[in-house]
């Protein structure tokens, strides 16, 4: 695995590749576009178990602005609004498939979460990618009706409602000293069960300029992810497969029932499984994930990682 730095519409962002996604030769290439909050570092084994299983070289992806980056300007909110909210999220993500993949590959999709969304209104943006797209697996997708589901109603009704203390509660703990947010942070691993090593990925997350950036994008979700893109989703539905689950507070299975009825021929599978997967359940879902990609690979040539 390599951790790098790359420019994507006008933001540095941190990307995390196996093999080299840019430069391959023309091998397939797995692209993984993360939830909110997107932090890349969350996705590290499930990444490393899709490239193990399929040999193909694989980039994760999280939101602009998700990640404290050197170049200054990247991390700063105010009066680049328009490049972090969802809108600029979907140029992000564009830049990256459309300028920096390697222009021979053809490429495998994987959205979690709103990443899920990005992927289908990216597609929809520049339908000319789709020629390039092998495969498609949107994972725990929000791709409706956010606001209204149970966990979009506590955000809307309590965080959203008292925006100021819970951007004031991320500056205090981020001045906190070292040793007691090491502690606070382990004591909240042992008790959900986390390993000990989750411990610098959630530091990176209690900053208040990625909280900041965390909730403008979370608040922009509740007010634009509310209907099924019923024409973006038919232009894709030969190449997809989503992931549901049954104890989803984002995506219940209702959702699924809904996206069933407008597409039935759509690969669908329902599991019992967090909707923050990538805590616990990696290697479950990255099999499934793999087991859609291999037959679609475009040089029929899987390698074992």
């Amino acid at each position: 695995m390599e951790s790098v730095y790359m420019t994507l519409n006008y933001i540095q962002t941190n990307l995390l590749t196996w093999d080299n996604p840019f430069n391959c030769k023309g091998s397939d290439v797995i692209v993984c576009i993360s939830g909110n909050p997107g932090i890349p570092d969350f996705y590290i084994e499930f990444a490393a178990e899709l490239h193990k299983s399929t040999g193909l070289p694989v980039c994760v992806t999280g939101q602009a602005g998700h990640v404290e980056v050197p170049e200054v300007k990247s991390n700063i909110l105010e009066k680049q609004e328009h490049l972090f909210n969802l809108e600029g999220q979907i140029t992000h993500k564009l830049d990256l498939i459309s300028n920096k993949i390697d222009k021979n590959s053809k490429i495998h999709l994987i959205g979690h979460s709103i990443g899920a969304w990005l992927v289908i209104e990216a597609l929809d943006k520049q339908k000319e990618l789709l020629e390039k797209v092998a495969s498609i697996n949107l994972l725990f997708p929000t791709i409706q009706g956010m606001a209204v589901a149970e966990n979009g109603k506590y955000l809307n009704k309590i965080v959203r409602r008292f925006h100021t203390i819970t951007i004031l509660l991320f500056t205090l703990v981020h001045i906190l000293p070292e040793f007691l947010k090491q502690f606070l942070i382990a004591i909240y691993l042992k008790f959900n069960s986390l390993p000990p090593h989750y411990s610098e990925r959630i530091l990176k997350y209690l900053r208040p300029k990625i909280g900041e950036k965390v909730l403008y994008l979370a608040y922009d979700e509740m007010d634009r992810v509310v209907e099924l893109n019923t024409e973006a989703l038919e232009n894709i539905k030969h190449l997809t497969n989503v992931i549901y689950s049954d104890r989803d507070g984002w995506a219940p299975l209702s959702y699924m029932d809904d996206l069933k009825q407008f597409q039935p021929e759509m690969n669908m599978k329902q599991v019992s499984i967090d909707h923050a997967f990538v805590l616990k359940y990696s290697e479950e879902i990255a099999e499934m994930v793999s087991d859609f990609i291999k037959p679609k690979v475009f040089s029929g040539k899987v390698s074992k990682g």
